[in-house]
């Protein structure tokens, strides 16, 4: 209800209630109801003109009520407007926002397939660090391994010259011993022609190796037996290289092995295995 019309409302029931008390005072009144109407027309003109005065007032009211409710529609229509214009920047900014989530989603998996990736890389990495480390410590113990062998390969060279040299030492040797045999075997043959009853209990030439020496009790154990022919009794030059060592007479025999005692002021040095062993001259 708008307000003029709340206006009239309450302009009508005024109207009505004064009516109604001019009734009630006349028909309570009626002999003095000239008098009283004369009054009562004097209030009801006052109240009249009171009653026009708030109409006037309430019209002023209202147009000024209607003044605000333009403005009101007018400030309604220009926040709608802006309602409007929000709404479409909204819908602009949720769907800027929606595209940011989902390029954001996106870049979060390539994130996380990127550093799967590192994770990948970095472990590809330390197991190749753990190989190349793998492979360094390979090669050290191979260039480890190679300078013992030309280490080895040197004393090798070194022994195998020497034992060349022991070889055309003892080849010289075998050379002067085959002279001797010759000449042994020349007067040996003499003797026999000259002495025909007489039976050889000569001596063999034979070479051996020392394989044992006892030299706290002048035990020496050479590298022939009976089966060689070695009888006790022999006797046996102890050489090394071209030095003489000492001299041995068998005094036990087996069948691949002898062992003799070193005799008495026929040592120049202790016996050593290895050591050269001929028949002496």
């Amino acid at each position: 209800m708008s307000t003029v019309a709340k206006i009239f409302v309450v302009l009508n029931f005024v109207l009505a209630a004064v009516f109604l008390g001019s009734a009630a005072a006349f028909l309570g009144h009626h002999d003095n109801w000239k008098v009283k109407h004369a009054k009562d027309t004097a209030d009801l003109t006052a109240k009249n003109n009171d009653l026009i005065k708030q109409v006037g007032e309430l019209k002023s009211e209202r147009d000024k009520l209607a003044g605000g409710v333009g403005l009101a529609n007018k400030d309604r229509d220009e926040a709608r407007s802006n309602a409007d214009v929000l709404k479409t920047s909204y819908d602009t900014m949720k769907k800027s926002y929606d595209e940011l989530n989902a390029s954001l989603a996106n870049e979060s998996k390539a994130l996380q397939t990127a550093q799967s990736t590192i994770a990948n890389g970095r472990t590809l990495v330390d197991e190749l660090q753990k190989e190349r480390q793998t492979l360094i410590d390979s090669l050290t113990k191979a260039m480890e391994e190679k300078n013992a062998a030309i280490k080895m390969q040197n004393q090798l060279e070194l022994n195998l010259e020497q034992l060349q040299q022991a070889q055309t030492d003892m080849a010289a040797k075998l050379s002067t011993s085959d002279t001797a045999l010759q000449r042994t075997t020349f007067e040996l043959t003499s003797i026999k022609a000259r002495l025909p009853g007489i039976s050889g209990t000569e001596q063999p030439f034979q070479q051996a190796k020392v394989l044992a020496a006892d030299n706290n009790e002048n035990i020496v154990v050479v590298s022939l037996g009976s089966e060689d022919g070695v009888k006790e009794g022999y006797k046996y030059t102890v050489s090394r290289g071209n030095q003489y060592v000492a001299t041995v007479q068998i005094t036990n025999v087996q069948a691949k092995q002898a062992a003799g005692k070193v005799l008495t002021g026929m040592s120049k040095s202790p016996v050593q295995p290895g050591d050269d062993a001929m028949t002496s001259r």
